[in-house]
């Protein structure tokens, strides 16, 4: 089994170097999600990079789109408010439709059927879902579902609204480069990470640590005066790290879980196509009524696979807006997660009062 991921593997840089070659923005998150992906079905078994693997990547990707955040002035930060404003409100009524279609379906509880559509990281809300005793088989394929088609569309979002302008910016002669500063720098923001998140565990708890734990730390060592080129990483590092991310979300859908699922999966299909297509409706108009380009304001809308969406940001040589509007919208999400339950109370209550009153 080993030789034969080491295969997958091999594939998958190839068609990694082959969508550098010809620009596809993030070619190797894109590569290794198509490979890893196809591989997952085929076999019907589950790949997911160990946390050893997953969490240094993240924090990679938290550095790599911290970097334009330093740059912002305070007029260019208010004039992100609004759009961002917008686009995280957008996001949460296109999931509650979503998660009402569900809800009202039949195939699970309402609480579930929320949270399920909820864009606040599927292993967030996957997690969550465990701890609060809820339908976890439903919420982790809805969840990695969503996950997996928005980023599968990524590229095509893209080419559409970016045009000609959106093309890789890493360079097919840059990929490779073991480049020695941004390695040692990645290190250091790591330890820092890592430590922090130790050190706090007990104390409080930081929703998703290793995309706002960096993004503090990469932004601390900046203003203490350490230069950009320790803290931007690029070449074999970031390579890597892409594909670590392409293989998070390409290797979570097999074919028995998409089989013990099969009565509900036309419904999720229309869930996660609702959330595509009413966050795509919302950067048009958020594009048309300011100075913020189609492509920045769906990349800051887009419903999820967050590293996967900075990353093609970074590439795309995106506005700082998107880093902003998907940090925010991550954040809102697990507050809201967070407290699903006692909503979906409150609602339902309140409507089985009036049924009653009605009686």
């Amino acid at each position: 089994m080993t030789a034969e991921l080491t295969g997958v593997v091999a594939v998958a840089v190839l068609v990694g170097w082959g969508c550098t070659e010809v620009g596809v923005p993030a070619s190797w998150i894109f590569g290794f999600l198509i490979v890893v992906g196809g591989y997952s079905l085929l076999r019907d078994r589950t790949i997911s990079p160990p946390s050893r693997l997953m969490q240094p990547a993240q924090v990679l990707i938290a550095m790599l789109c911290t970097t334009p955040l330093m740059e912002l002035d305070g007029e260019t930060v208010r004039s992100y408010l609004l759009p961002t404003t917008c686009s995280v409100l957008v996001m949460l009524v296109v999931s509650a439709v979503a998660g009402l279609v569900l809800a009202r379906s039949g195939h699970t509880d309402p609480v579930s059927a929320m949270l399920s559509t909820l864009a606040g990281g599927a292993s967030a809300m996957t997690l969550m879902a465990r701890e609060l005793h809820l339908d976890l088989r439903f919420v982790v394929l809805t969840q990695y579902l969503r996950l997996a088609l928005v980023v599968l569309t990524l590229p095509l979002f893209v080419h559409l609204l970016g045009g000609s302008d959106a093309v890789s910016h890493g360079g097919a002669d840059t990929w490779w480069e073991p480049a020695v500063r941004p390695v040692a720098g990645a290190a250091a923001v790591w330890a820092l990470t890592w430590l922090f998140v130790r050190l706090t565990r007990r104390l409080f708890s930081v929703p998703a640590p290793y995309l706002l734990v960096p993004i503090a730390v990469t932004w601390g060592l900046s203003a203490a005066g350490v230069p950009q080129d320790w803290l931007a990483p690029h070449g074999l590092i970031l390579t890597a790290a892409y594909g670590i991310i392409g293989v998070q979300a390409g290797g979570t859908l097999t074919i028995s879980a998409l089989r013990r699922m099969s009565h509900a999966l036309p419904m999720i299909l229309t869930a996660v196509t609702v959330m595509v297509l009413g966050t795509l409706g919302a950067a048009l108009i958020i594009a048309g009524v300011t100075d913020i380009s189609r492509l920045d304001a769906y990349l800051a809308t887009v419903p999820g696979g967050i590293y996967a969406v900075l990353a093609f940001a970074h590439e795309s040589g995106s506005a700082p807006v998107v880093t902003v509007g998907q940090v925010l919208r991550t954040l809102v999400m697990i507050v809201v997660g967070a407290y699903l339950p006692t909503l979906v109370r409150m609602l339902t209550g309140r409507r089985q009062m009036r049924d009653a009153d009605d009686c």
